[in-house]
């Protein structure tokens, strides 16, 4: 008992001795801080350097940030500008506040835009985007105000060359042609966080992830398993959000548009010494375009034997949103986030395809028709540069994740199409086969899950004559938990008659282990040539006892022919494990999931990049050779194993980006274009990937037309996307067209060329803009996913935000 007394005693004792070290160190800032105030620059900067080798923290960066302002009012440039860039390297994400002066703040954004810019996504360390091993899309703050976008897929289309929207029941994109029902081929992230389903993989960039929260997106376009292991097969997206300090105040914007569009967003951040926090809120609801479709109606398919009404991007009910808050302590991080949406599903989504009457069903776990998906993210990190040459961070995580696949049958289901299969499950009331398939069918799959784990990682950093390099080493353990699920079938839109029982559960109850290791070498010779190497091996063991491994190397070489101008050429391996919701699933539909092995790919990548910063000119060219093999492949006439790991693709594609930053105007071009070589049981033709056109080209100008501190400032904007034709063959045995079936192994979307046009005024406190989304009306349609048609898009909107900071 003494002993644990004693122990007690020496803890408690520690932590007074640094909390009053901490105070002392502050004290010291307070003053040094003081003397700068009085233009006492080298009293603060003598203060400052006794003592930096015992700051840390939001300490630390403050202190960086001072002494770059004591040699600016020195008048010293060069080594503002080297504290400012050791601010930088500690903050990546740093940005000068309203209340510095305007030469330090232009000073920081210099140092952002030019070589200086840096990422962390790419090596899990700071660089320049000239650094990363891989061709990279980082799209700023800035970018985000200049797009008008809606949504995280508006941005990723806009600014990201090879990026593609596919429709389904859930928001989509495909990277290079890469596509599933829903969004699973790309990893997600928020501030490194995994945001991605482990039970389907995916995460909808829809309207469940905020705007107003981004300080910048870094988008790694090609695999990146190598640090990131599953689900990184095509690209990696790292959301990165703002500090208390970018935001410092209080910030409320709300917006409505036609359609019964409204949102609201909320925004809070505050810093001190040695904290940030720093919060947001984000709810959207739009009842979607409302279409009333009759008999005759060609711009339709489907049995549509009474007319009826359809919702075109429809989230209603309950509306989508994301609420979350970042808090900086010293050396720790902690990330709370939940999020949700739901998307109308506009057509029925079993046996054949028809409209159905949305308005009409039961609300079901809180929802009306449609995939919703409900996840809640903590996160507890600690990061500490132990010395110049460490730096160790440690990460705990969270995840929780509530869905529910609500799909409909058919508001009335005719005698002739009464063949489907009710699944055995435990009867809960009288089943009369003719009530069940008479009027308003419906299915509804839902489940709970959740995940736990931890990862940690240190880097290594020297530098030795003409060689410095970083080498990096970590590892991650989680183990994810099917909690509980239930599925229902039901009709009279009311009415449940038959659901699943304890012991036939549509999904089985399990867990998963998963256990990582990687590695990465990155040595820069003389600074012109740069190597980065990385390996990552993965480990599962698989609910059933069936164990998957990979193993995912990387390696990048990259040559400086001058500061301006480099050239990249990399090769990396990556993979995506078969969802749970295929492995572990008891429903016929999903017949062999248990077996499948992860979908792999692997890409080589030729990059060459040329910066004119006087200029304000970036140019990027791209050639991209992707092998993808045993993608998943499904067979709906087999009985067993309907889904099998049968599929290859290999794609040969160049991305041409090009940029223009200067006085009022900010320019944005991206064109790509790609070229099938070989293929086995994936869609498409030989010449086309199914619902993703061969060319891209994405256009995006912004001009300031005023500027003035007496009547602020205001901007005009637009941009343009331009798509060639695409192949979407209708070849489902149940499709129809009226009463008609019909066959089109050969039908092709038209191309389509669709303009958003934008205006921003801001004024003191105060900020107002106006959104109009395909300005001119343009009639497209677009396939892919959930879907055997493809479906009309959303004509014309707009919408209206008024913002006040406090």
């Amino acid at each position: 008992m003494r002993k644990w007394v004693f122990v007690f005693f020496l803890l408690l004792m520690s932590s007074i001795v640094r909390a009053q070290v901490e105070n002392n160190l502050r004290q010291i800032y307070m003053q040094a801080e003081e003397e700068y105030n009085i233009g006492r620059f080298d009293a603060s900067i003598q203060l400052l350097d006794e003592n930096m080798a015992n700051f840390s923290g939001a300490l630390k960066n403050s202190a960086y940030r001072l002494l770059s302002l004591c040699y600016l009012g020195k008048d010293c440039v060069r080594d503002a500008e080297r504290y400012a860039s050791l601010l930088l390297k500690e903050d990546p994400y740093y940005s000068a506040s309203i209340h510095d002066p305007l030469r330090f703040a232009d000073m920081v954004s210099r140092l952002k835009r030019g070589e200086e810019a840096t990422i962390t996504t790419a090596s899990q360390q700071a660089e320049s985007i000239e650094e990363a091993p891989v061709p990279v899309t980082l799209i700023t703050e800035e970018m985000i105000k200049a797009s008008g976008a809606r949504t995280l897929a508006d941005l990723l289309v806009l600014y990201v060359p090879g990026m593609s929207f596919i429709e389904g029941a859930e928001m989509n994109v495909a990277m290079h042609g890469v596509y599933s029902s829903s969004q699973e081929k790309i990893l997600i992230m928020l501030d490194g966080h995994r945001l991605n389903s482990r039970t389907t993989n995916s995460e909808a960039p829809d309207y469940r992830i905020s705007l107003d929260k981004i300080k910048q997106i870094e988008v790694l376009r090609g695999p990146a398993s190598s640090l990131y292991g599953n689900v990184a097969l095509t690209a990696v997206v790292n959301i990165i959000t703002k500090a208390g300090r970018d935001v410092d105040g209080v910030k409320l914007s709300a917006g409505i548009g036609n359609n019964n569009t409204y949102r609201a967003d909320f925004l809070m951040g505050k810093s001190g010494l040695d904290t940030d926090f720093m919060a947001w809120a984000s709810v959207y609801s739009s009842q979607g375009e409302k279409r009333t479709i009759g008999t005759g109606d060609e711009e339709f398919y489907g049995k549509i034997l009474q007319e009826k009404t359809m919702y075109i991007q429809g989230y209603n009910h309950k509306p989508a949103y994301d609420i979350g808050f970042k808090a900086q302590w010293n050396d720790f991080t902690f990330l709370f986030n939940t999020q949700y949406s739901k998307k109308v599903n506009q057509y029925n989504t079993v046996h054949y395809l028809g409209l159905y009457t949305y308005d009409d069903y039961r609300m079901v776990n809180g929802a009306k028709p449609g995939r919703s998906r409900q996840a809640t993210h903590f996160d507890l990190s600690y990061s500490k540069n132990l010395s110049d040459k460490w730096f160790v961070k440690v990460s705990t995580f969270l995840d929780l994740e509530n869905c529910s696949f609500y799909d409909v049958g058919g508001d009335s289901i005719l005698p002739s199409d009464r063949n489907l299969v009710i699944p055995e499950g435990e009867v809960t009331d009288i089943m009369d086969m003719e009530g069940v398939f008479g009027t308003g069918l419906y299915q509804v799959q839902s489940w709970n899950d959740y995940t736990y784990g931890v990862t940690a990682q240190t880097n290594y950093s020297w530098k030795k004559d003409k060689w410095d390099g970083v080498l990096l080493l970590g590892t991650q353990i989680e183990n994810y938990t099917m909690k509980d699920n239930t599925m229902l079938v039901g009709d009279q839109y009311e009415r449940i008659v038959v659901t699943f029982s304890e012991k036939n559960k549509s999904l089985k109850i399990g867990h998963e282990l998963n256990v990582s290791a990687f590695t990465q070498l990155k040595m820069n010779w003389n600074n012109f040539l740069i190597f980065n190497g990385g390996i990552r091996y993965d480990y599962k063991h698989r609910y059933n006892g069936r164990k998957a491994n990979v193993i995912s190397p990387r390696l990048s070489l990259i040559y400086k022919f001058n500061p301006n101008a480099n050239l990249k050429f990399g090769y990396s391996h990556s993979f995506v494990d078969a969802p749970y919701l295929y492995r572990g699933s008891t429903i016929v539909t999903y017949s062999g999931g248990s077996s499948l092995d992860p979908e792999q790919m692997d890409a080589l990548q030729l990059t060459y990049n040329y910066f004119n910063f006087s200029k304000g000119l970036k140019y990027e060219a791209n050639v991209y050779y992707n092998r993808m093999k045993d993608l998943i492949y499904y067979d709906g006439e087999k009985m067993e194993n309907m889904y099998d790991n049968a599929g290859s693709l290999k794609l040969l594609g160049i991305e041409n980006v090009l940029s223009y930053t200067h006085n009022r105007s900010l320019a944005y071009l991206d064109l790509s274009y790609q070229w099938i070589l070989d293929n086995t049981n994936y869609n498409t033709d030989g010449k086309y990937i199914y619902h993703v056109p061969n060319f891209m080209m994405n256009m995006m100008y912004r001009y300031q037309w005023l500027r003035n501190e007496q009547f602020g400032n205001s901007y005009i904007r637009m941009n343009l996307s331009v798509l060639s034709r695409q192949k979407s063959p209708l070849v489902d045995p149940y499709l129809f067209k009226g009463e008609e079936r019909i066959y089109q192994p050969d039908n092709k979307v038209k191309a389509r060329a669709v303009l958003n046009l934008g205006a921003d005024y801001d004024f003191k406190r105060w900020a107002l803009s106006m959104n109009v989304y395909n300005a001119l009306g343009t009639k497209y349609y677009q396939g892919g996913g959930d879907w055997p048609v493809p479906v009309l898009q959303q004509s014309r909107s707009f919408v209206i935000r008024l913002a006040y900071k406090f």
